[in-house]
């Protein structure tokens, strides 16, 4: 005898005895027994692939049953073009998770946030993986597209921007499926009309009593709890904040606590900043001493030289009241040691820039609560980046010297959507307004006259 013919066989191999046809269904489906499980084990071959499953009985009757409704879900899905095998390199599964390992090296190499890439990971397991675990990558068709756009819109609690960007997420497995050669082409996308979604700013009026709650409210304690309604956290919970300093002992409290929130010194300081400095919040989280620079000539302004975010990496110009908060809130920090080049403006003391960001979000959510300013008197929510578009409106509102037509004849290139910033005067109004952030011109509008309107406004309000 030789040694091949004395090797045993592995323990998963069909036992040869137990080969079993179903009747009256092809020869190529079988089920049989193997050492290996104490189950009857099914057997289908089609399109040139070999699917196995245990049927989970015992009993040969019921597995012989269970091989028949095998064989029925086989050719459902080859009718209905979904994945046959989830295992295989040609499932919408198996390249979601390929494309989101080759965005996960683009985070390694910097070019794109872990906020980003963990977001996408969270809305990819979330809803799109149910959906399109079943699918066979070359079968995702715009019918299949449109089906799964209809059922995230089907959930209230996902918005036009965010069915927008789970679209996108999407587009970026099959665009990996179309590198790995998977599919021949991109299939159609359906269109989401997108309606504009103006950012809500703040009127003199609402400036003041935002900037004046945050000073009133430094070292205030809140508590946020997350009460997701009987789905899971993120985004599908809600908050609701508590005021430390009103809770009774023992009292009832809806949801799970998540965070304590202090209104910092910072916020105040913060919020002036940004009405004066046009800058983003994403900018504030990598803002250090080295990048800022105090120039006194004819106009006093800060430069501020940002590392890159959002595609960004050109130098910003403050007004002048940005200057008088800046050395405020230096000076403050200096005493603690707190003030040098590579040293944070902003929170400093938290090392963990996302969380910094996140956490002065949430205190200006609560000093929005606190005046009743969370929503514009038309429904358009306020946060942390309107303080941004407040301070492009006041320069569009009180500024002099603006040559706008001129603007938008030599470069109708605007960095930010008209809709970004609404003056409620009108679409010819808010079209205008776009040409005032060009690059080209950022120098000019910033740094340009400076006239007795604009200043007696601002300082109105400056809060400084």
């Amino acid at each position: 005898m030789t040694d091949a013919a004395a090797k045993p066989k592995h323990r998963t191999t069909p036992i040869s005895a137990s080969l079993t046809s179903v009747p009256g269904f092809p020869k190529k489906l079988v089920i049989y027994q193997l050492e290996a499980s104490p189950f009857w084990w099914m057997r289908y071959y089609t399109d040139g692939k070999i699917l196995r499953r245990s049927t989970k009985e015992t009993d040969k009757k019921k597995a012989i049953a269970a091989a028949k409704a095998f064989y029925d879900e086989i050719n459902y899905k080859k009718h209905a073009g979904l994945a046959l095998s989830a295992s295989k390199d040609t499932s919408f599964e198996y390249c979601a998770f390929a494309a989101m390992e080759m965005q996960l090296a683009r985070v390694t190499r910097g070019e794109l946030t872990k906020s980003v890439h963990n977001n996408d990971e969270w809305r990819l397991k979330k809803h799109i993986l149910p959906f399109f675990r079943v699918y066979e990558i070359g079968k995702i068709d715009y019918f299949a597209l449109e089906l799964f756009l209809r059922k995230v819109s089907e959930d209230k609690d996902i918005g036009q921007t965010t069915a927008i960007a789970y679209m996108g997420i999407v587009k970026k497995v099959l665009q990996h499926a179309l590198k790995k050669e998977l599919i021949k082409a991109m299939p159609v996308f359906p269109k989401i009309k997108k309606e504009d979604s103006p950012r809500g700013w703040l009127n003199t009026r609402e400036y003041r009593k935002v900037w004046s709650a945050a000073k009133r409210l430094v070292g205030a304690k809140y508590e946020i709890r997350s009460v997701s309604n009987g789905k899971d956290d993120g985004e599908d919970a809600h908050h609701i904040i508590y005021p430390k300093a009103d809770l009774k002992k023992g009292e009832q409290k809806l949801g799970k606590p998540i965070r304590n929130i202090t209104i910092s010194y910072d916020l105040y300081n913060l919020i002036v900043f940004m009405a004066n400095s046009f800058i983003r919040p994403s900018d504030i989280k990598v803002l250090k001493h080295k990048h800022v620079a105090i120039i006194n000539n004819d106009f006093t302004y800060l430069r501020l030289s940002l590392p890159k975010t959002k595609k960004h990496d050109k130098p910003i110009v403050t007004m002048k009241w940005a200057v008088v908060v800046y050395e405020r809130i230096r000076d403050h920090y200096a005493a603690q040691g707190l003030a040098k080049p590579d040293d944070y403006v902003f929170l400093p003391q938290q090392r963990n820039r996302d969380y910094a960001l996140k956490d002065l979000q949430k205190q200006f959510s609560i000093v929005l609560n606190d005046v009743g300013l969370k929503e514009t008197a038309t429904g358009e929510n306020r946060a942390l980046y309107s303080l941004r578009h407040t301070c492009i409106t006041y320069r569009f509102l009180y500024g002099e010297g603006i040559d706008i037509l001129t603007i938008v004849s030599i470069n109708n290139t605007p960095r930010m959507p008209y809709s970004d910033s609404k003056l409620g005067v009108g679409r010819g109004c808010n079209c205008y307004l776009k040409a005032l952030i060009l690059n080209k011109f950022i120098w000019f509008i910033l740094v340009g006259n400076y006239t007795t309107n604009y200043t007696t406004a601002s300082q109105n309000v400056s809060g400084v």
